[in-house]
C-alpha cells in the first residue's frame, strides 16, 4: 500500500467528519437561537425573516468556543471507524506505527487551526457586527453603531479647575463614529473624596478640550433639579484616548481579527492603557492550531480501539469528557490572564502544551502496549 494515498484517505476521512459534525451542530445552534432571535423581533416592525438571519450570524460566534472540542470528536469517531472496519489493522500490517497513523489527522487538524484563525475567524466578525446592527436597528431602535455595556460606560479625570479634586462620568451608551455619550451622569469629588456635586444629562460631547452637556439638570449644595439648556466640563482627555478608553473596557475582544490586535495592543499601550485582555485573545489566536493538534493526539489514543472490546465506547466519552475538562480549563485560564492574574503565557499556550504532552505519553503507552 503507498503511504501518500492511506494519508490522504486518513485525512479526507477526518475533514469529512469534522464538517458533518460542525454542520450538525450549526444546525443545533441555529433553530436554538432562532427561537430566541424570533421573539426579540417580534414586538418590532422587523421582517420575519430578520429574525432567521440573525440567528444565521449567531453560528460562527458559537462555533469559535466550541470548535477544538469538535475537532476532538470528529477525530476520535474518525479514529473508532477506521478501527471498526478493521482498517486501522490493515494498515498496520502494512508496517504504519500509530504515530504514522495519526500524523495526517495531525497535519489536516493544524492547516484546519490556521485556516479557522486567518479566514473564518475574520468572516465570523463581520457576521457578528451584522448580528449588531440588526439588533440594534430592530430590537434597541438605534440606526448606528453603539457599544453599550451592561454596567453602563465609567470613566474618570481630574477637575481641570481643581487639579486636587476628581470627576466620574457614567454614561449608559456611547456612538463610536461622533464620540456621543447618552444618558450621562457626571459626579464630581473634592480632594478628600466628597461627593458634592452631580450633572444629568441626555447627550454629551466631546468639544475642543470640553466635555459639553445637552439639556442638563444641576444638583450641588445652592442648585436642586435646576434646568440648563448646556453645561460645559473642562478636561484634559483627548477624543482619541478616550476611545481607546471604552474599546479598552468595553468593547467586545472577539470583535477584533487575528490581523487587528497587533495594532491595536500597540496603541493601547502607546496610550498607557492596559492591554492584558486583547494580548490574551491574541496568544490564544496564535496556539489555536496547536491545540487543534493536541486534540488529535488525545483522540488517537481514546478512539482507536477494536469494537469487539467492551472498553471501547467507554473509551471514546472518557476521551470526550477529558477533551471537555481540557476547554473548560482552557476558559478559566484565559478569563485569570486576561484579569492579570496569571500569565499570559500560561493562560493561553500552557494548555495547548499539556494536552501535546498527555496525549504523547498516552499514545506512547498505547504504541508500547
Amino acid at each position: 500500500m503507498k503511504p501518500k494515498l492511506i494519508n490522504i484517505y486518513i485525512a479526507k476521512s477526518f475533514l469529512s467528519k469534522f464538517l458533518q459534525i460542525t454542520l450538525g451542530f450549526s444546525l443545533l445552534i441555529f433553530f436554538i437561537n432562532m427561537l430566541d432571535t424570533l421573539e426579540k423581533v417580534r414586538g418590532s416592525e422587523a421582517p420575519i425573516y430578520t429574525g432567521i438571519l440573525m440567528a444565521l450570524f449567531l453560528i460562527p460566534d458559537f462555533l469559535n468556543d466550541v470548535i477544538p472540542s469538535l475537532v476532538l470528536i470528529s477525530a476520535i469517531i474518525t479514529f473508532f471507524l477506521l478501527s471498526s472496519k478493521s482498517e486501522i489493522t490493515i494498515i498496520r500490517m502494512s508496517g504504519f506505527s500509530l504515530w504514522q497513523i495519526l500524523q495526517p489527522v495531525a497535519t489536516t487538524a493544524a492547516i484546519l487551526g490556521v485556516f479557522w484563525v486567518t479566514i473564518f475567524g475574520p468572516i465570523s466578525i463581520q457576521m457578528a457586527k451584522k448580528f449588531n446592527a440588526l439588533e440594534n436597528k430592530y430590537v434597541e431602535n438605534e440606526s448606528r453603531e453603539v457599544v453599550a455595556p451592561e454596567n453602563g460606560i465609567w470613566l474618570k479625570q481630574g477637575n481641570e479647575n481643581d487639579p486636587d479634586e476628581e470627576i466620574i462620568i457614567q454614561a449608559k451608551k456611547v456612538y463610536q463614529e461622533t464620540l456621543e455619550l447618552d444618558d450621562v451622569t457626571v459626579w464630581y469629588f473634592n480632594k478628600n473624596g466628597e461627593f458634592y456635586k452631580k450633572v444629568d444629562a441626555k447627550e454629551m460631547l466631546m468639544e475642543e478640550n470640553f466635555w459639553f452637556l445637552k439639556e442638563a439638570t444641576l444638583n450641588d449644595n445652592n442648585n436642586l433639579n435646576k434646568k440648563l439648556d448646556n453645561y460645559k466640563i473642562p478636561t484634559g482627555l483627548s477624543a482619541d484616548f478616550v476611545m481607546q478608553k471604552i474599546v479598552n473596557n468595553f468593547q467586545n475582544v472577539k470583535l477584533f481579527s487575528i490581523f487587528e490586535l497587533p495594532h491595536l495592543i500597540s496603541e493601547l499601550q502607546s496610550s498607557g492603557l492596559s492591554s492584558t485582555k486583547f494580548k490574551v485573545y491574541y496568544q490564544s489566536l496564535l496556539s489555536k492550531p496547536l491545540l487543534f493538534l493536541a486534540m488529535t493526539l488525545i483522540a488517537c489514543y481514546f478512539g482507536l480501539n477494536h469494537i469487539r472490546s467492551q472498553n471501547a465506547i467507554l473509551m471514546i466519552f472518557s476521551g470526550i469528557a477529558l477533551g471537555l475538562i481540557f476547554y473548560i480549563t482552557s476558559s478559566i485560564l484565559n478569563a485569570l490572564g486576561s484579569s492579570g492574574l496569571i500569565p499570559i503565557f500560561a493562560s493561553t499556550w500552557i494548555i495547548a502544551i499539556i494536552c501535546i504532552s498527555i496525549g504523547t505519553l498516552l499514545l506512547y503507552r498505547k504504541e508500547n502496549l
